[in-house]
Formats: C-alpha cells, structure tokens, sequence
C-alpha cells in the first residue's frame, strides 16, 4: 500500500478536508429540529428503519468490511438514550456507523448547517436524523430541548467532537469539551468509537477497524462545566490510545504554517 496524496494544514481545530462546496443557508428562527408532525415521522420511519438500517450493515461490515472491536461493552445501555462520540474522517461512514452502533435503537447526528443546506437532499438529511447546529446563541434553547427531546425517546445521538472532516488521518485532533456538557446535562452515558487504519497486503486503501470504549458517565459530585471537562478527557484519551493502533498512512497530513508564523512542526 502507498500513499496516496499529502495535505497540507495550519489549523488544527479549524483546517476542514470535506471537499465539498455547500452554500450554507440560516436556520429559520423557529427551525424544527426533529421531525415533526404524523407524516414526516411515518416517513422517517419508513427510511430509517427499512433502508438506512439495512444499508449500515450492508455497507459497513460486507462493502467496506469494517471491523469492530468493543461494539459488546454497549450491551445493556440500548434500553435508553446514549451520546457516542467519535473521530471524523471519513464522509459516508461517518454517517452510517452511528446508525450500525446503536442499532436497535434510533441514532441522530450532530451536524453542521451545511449539510441542511444541500438542494434536493437537505430535507432527506433532517428526515433520516441530522440535528444541525444553530449559527447563533439565539437558537440554543430550541437546540438543546431537541436534543432532550430525543435522549427521552431514547435515541443514540452521535457527535464529531473534531468538527471537521480529515479523511484517513491517523491521529485524534484536539477538541473542546462544549459538547459535553450535554450528557452531563441529561445524565446520559457516552461511548466513543475510534476509526483506525492498517496496512493491507492486497489492496492501496487501508483496512478500517473501529475501537469502541465506554461506559463513561459524567462526576456527580463536581460541577457542571468541571463535569464536562473530566468527560472529555476521558474520552479524548481513550479515542488517543486507540489512534495509536494505526500502521499505516493512505494520507499524510503535514503541518505548514501561515505567512508571519515561524515555528514548524508535523
């Protein structure tokens, strides 16, 4: 297996990968987050549960042939809501593992507005479980209570910490600890799951095996935001350790600076 390109970054939390060109639209003031109303739920239904949860397997274990190590420490938390995080660096995968991993139950995805914005799919994202994430502080409260809303189905709700798509990359990228606060919040427990790479005799793409590590539960006895920062370093560490199990780079990224910064690193 050889590499295959090489990217180049300056900014870890804010460099993004994806390759797309989305016009991203503003959310209504008064945005339905989840899927409202008889029809749009009989619909979801219908897709969700008769094609998307077929397709993650089908696509995950017999198309890609990805491996999961862990997928049994979730056993006995599928009877309620969950948070599960993960690294994002592949496009179609990361939104179908969600889906594979939580299944019995129903998983929603945390997404950027962009992916709302999409003409001609925007609505299929929101149907089949995508919550974007408000532009504005105004926007919160309807932000939030969805999210309560659907831990109180008992819905697995999915979140890319790192934000941005680096598809390949081998290292778990820094992350702040904002998301957090929402299993705190709820009182909900998290895993998190780890996209690694390994070499592979026959093939150029490299072979995926996802790690997956939990329960983490959040410290009753500190406060909210001290809370949320201890559950990020848990889970921070555990996805690093994780990382380290890769062998192999398909694509390198490499550290250049802007103009004016004069330290370098990779």
């Amino acid at each position: 297996m050889k590499l295959e390109k090489v990217y180049y970054y300056s900014d870890e939390l804010n460099d993004d990968f994806a390759g797309t060109d989305i016009t991203r639209r503003e959310l209504p003031a008064d945005y339905e987050y989840l899927n409202k109303g008889f029809l749009r739920r009989f619909l979801r239904g219908i897709i969700y549960h008769g094609v998307v949860k077929p397709a993650s397997f089908v696509y995950t274990r017999l198309i890609k042939r990805v491996s999961y190590v862990g997928k049994k420490k979730m056993k006995g938390y599928k009877k309620g809501g969950a948070f599960i995080y993960g690294n994002h660096t592949s496009m179609l995968l990361d939104a179908i593992n969600p889906t594979y991993l939580a299944f019995p139950r129903s998983a929603d995805i945390i997404i950027n507005a962009d992916a709302v914005s999409i003409k001609g799919i925007g609505w299929l994202v929101k149907l089949i479980g995508g919550i974007p994430i408000p532009q504005g502080f105004h926007a919160m409260a309807r932000f939030t209570a969805a999210l309560e809303e659907a831990i109180h189905k008992k819905h697995w709700i999915a979140i890319y910490p790192e934000a941005h798509i680096w598809h390949y990359y081998t290292k778990i990228r820094p992350f702040a600890a904002t998301s957090f606060a929402y299993p705190v919040r709820l009182g909900t427990p998290v895993f998190c799951y780890t996209m690694t790479y390994h070499k592979r005799k026959r093939s150029k793409y490299p072979k995926r095996v996802v790690y997956v590590d939990g329960p983490f539960f959040a410290d009753g006895s500190l406060p909210p935001k001290a809370a949320a920062k201890k559950l990020r370093d848990e889970v921070y560490n555990a996805m690093c350790a994780r990382a380290e199990t890769s062998d192999c780079e398909y694509i390198k990224y490499v550290y250049r600076p802007k103009d004016g910064e004069a330290e370098e690193r990779q």
